[in-house]
């Protein structure tokens, strides 16, 4: 903010009067408006000030908060910029234009006066789900058998639910540690060893993969 004072004040004197008078209007001048925004050399000292609009008006002074502001003048007021333009304050975020990532959302940071992208889940576990294979030792009621190589699947797959444009409005995604069986040999036949002395023959499923599949209870045909 400058103060005005002898030919500066007695200038800044003249355009208040014409603005008193109403002579002074926010325009465009014809030979300034072109489709490119003009540089604020081509404005100032015209009575002019340049704005995304094109030059126009700054004759008039501004009133901010017990502040005289000088017409034409720019000052920044947090993360906005703002400039006096015939006796209005305009201001506009001092930020770029921002365009995420798919996957990405637009998140205003604390103490950031622009927005940034960041994922839209940062915290969101990865999806993981192995095969895994274990030794044991296999009853049933008097019979075993031990040292059996056992396949699994064990880990953690992401579920959500997203709002939707038509009914039901919600839709829920669901998806479990699932399995795939051995396209080859998928299942096995043991023999377990009784007290009596006979053998007692069962199926034990052969695991060839896991991945994470949407949740469906299903018994398995052997």
């Amino acid at each position: 903010m400058r103060v005005l004072t002898g030919s500066s004040g007695r200038g800044a004197r003249r355009r208040r009067s014409r603005c008193a008078r109403g002579a002074a209007k926010t325009f465009i001048p014809p030979l300034l408006s072109t489709a490119a925004a003009p540089s604020r050399a081509a404005c100032v000292g015209r009575g002019f000030t340049a704005t995304l609009r094109g030059c126009v008006s700054a004759l008039c002074p501004c009133h901010d908060q017990g502040i005289l502001r000088e017409a034409g003048s720019e000052w920044d007021e947090g993360c906005v910029t703002c400039h006096c333009v015939n006796g209005k304050k305009l201001c506009q975020l001092r930020c770029s234009p921002l365009n995420c990532d798919e996957g990405e959302v637009k998140v205003e940071e604390p103490g950031s006066c622009c927005p940034v992208c960041r994922k839209q889940f940062p915290d969101e576990p990865v999806p993981e789900c192995r095969r895994h294979v274990q030794v044991k030792n296999i009853t049933k009621g008097n019979c075993r058998l031990d040292n059996v190589e056992v396949s699994f699947c064990r880990g953690r797959c992401l579920s959500r639910t997203d709002v939707i444009l038509e009914e039901p409005y919600l839709q829920s995604v669901c998806k479990c540690c699932s399995y795939r069986l051995d396209p080859d040999n998928p299942v096995r036949f043991l023999s377990l060893q009784c007290e009596s002395g006979e053998s007692e023959p069962i199926v034990l499923p052969v695991i060839h993969s896991c991945e994470c599949a949407s949740c469906q209870e299903e018994a398995v045909k052997l």
